[in-house]
């Protein structure tokens, strides 16, 4: 009796240890295998747009510095929450990566409903600062940044600023010039930056604030003039364009783009991911991108000094952003 029942006990061990081994297996391979599936990034822009671009690149390179294929997948709407909140809500995994960027971590100080916490996201690494451009309108009699300021003074209220999105950069960096300046414009706002550079090309508008890329498309085609630029130092690619400061434009925030995680996945995971991006970061291919863009890199050493870079920035934005009494409720 005892004998035959030795069998089922000894099979039932077996059950209960390979039971254990299963449950812990999927950490197991978390943590050796990372990454064994698809890792998305998830952007809070259209195709197209310079931060967007940039990040089609940088997954390029992350799948040749992981050997697994990483793809690129575009959420966007409400002034980048969709994306962000997507992110948020997403496994601990490491295989959901969110473009993070200045304007994900701005709203928290436009709207008193944002889906998600800033806490509810671990920045990796960083991406790079965008270069962004002052481009305004042929029909408006001024070649430089400083002459469009005199300009501006002399006909209050008679220019207007193109933005699309409320809160976004184009909006917020209008609203600084004035700040800084003392000009009085009106904004006109559109829901995407097509009909806005149609009504720039026809003149309808006579400026909007860019990326250096879509500003120097424009000028290439006789449509704008690029009257400063956001960058540092001046642009290599347009040397006679004076700076913001240059122009007497001070305090100007400038965009910038990283990449996060979940709160939450492991360290591990993260640091894998870390040490992947930089990689691409310093890849001639994406060395080469900045430099025709005019971005510049953004360089943090660690995914905590990255996250206190994140706080100083929206301290930065939020000179621009309290004196404009936003309601996007």
């Amino acid at each position: 009796m005892t004998m035959s029942k030795l069998p089922t006990r000894r099979n039932a061990v077996i059950a209960m240890m390979c039971a254990a081994s299963a449950a812990i297996a999927p950490d197991l391979a978390l943590a050796q295998e990372f990454p064994f599936k698809p890792i998305r990034i998830v952007v809070g822009f259209g195709p197209g747009v310079g931060m967007e671009v940039s990040t089609r690149l940088m997954a390029d390179l992350l799948a040749k510095e992981l050997g697994q294929t990483v793809l690129v997948e575009n959420k966007a709407g409400a002034s980048t929450m969709i994306a962000a909140q997507a992110v948020a809500t997403a496994p601990k995994d490491g295989y959901t990566v969110l473009m993070l960027n200045n304007q994900t971590n701005n709203m928290p100080l436009l709207s008193k409903n944002v889906p998600y916490k800033l806490t509810d996201f671990t920045p990796v690494a960083a991406g790079g600062l965008v270069s962004m451009v002052m481009a305004v309108s042929k029909s408006v009699p001024i070649k430089t940044g400083r002459e469009f300021i005199a300009y501006a003074k002399a006909n209050p209220d008679k220019l207007n600023y193109a933005y699309w999105g409320a809160g976004g950069t184009p909006h917020l960096m209008a609203a600084r010039l004035e700040q800084a300046t003392g000009v009085k414009m009106q904004g006109v706002g559109y829901k995407d930056p097509a009909q806005a550079t149609t009504d720039m090309v026809s003149g309808r508008v006579h400026l909007f604030f860019t990326s250096a890329t879509h500003g120097m498309g424009l000028a290439s085609a006789g449509h704008v003039n690029i009257v400063a630029v956001g960058t540092p130092q001046r642009m290599a690619s347009m040397p006679d364009v004076p700076t913001f400061a240059e122009s007497g434009i001070e305090g100007m925030p400038n965009p910038w783009w990283g990449y996060g995680v979940p709160t939450g996945t492991p360290p591990d995971v993260i640091a894998k991911l870390e040490r992947a991006i930089k990689a691409a970061v310093a890849a001639p291919a994406y060395q080469e991108m900045l430099t025709k863009t005019g971005s510049v890199p953004l360089v943090v050493e660690s995914p905590a000094k990255f996250q206190e870079f994140m706080s100083r920035d929206q301290e930065r934005w939020a000179a621009a952003i309290r004196p404009l009494n936003l309601k996007m409720d």
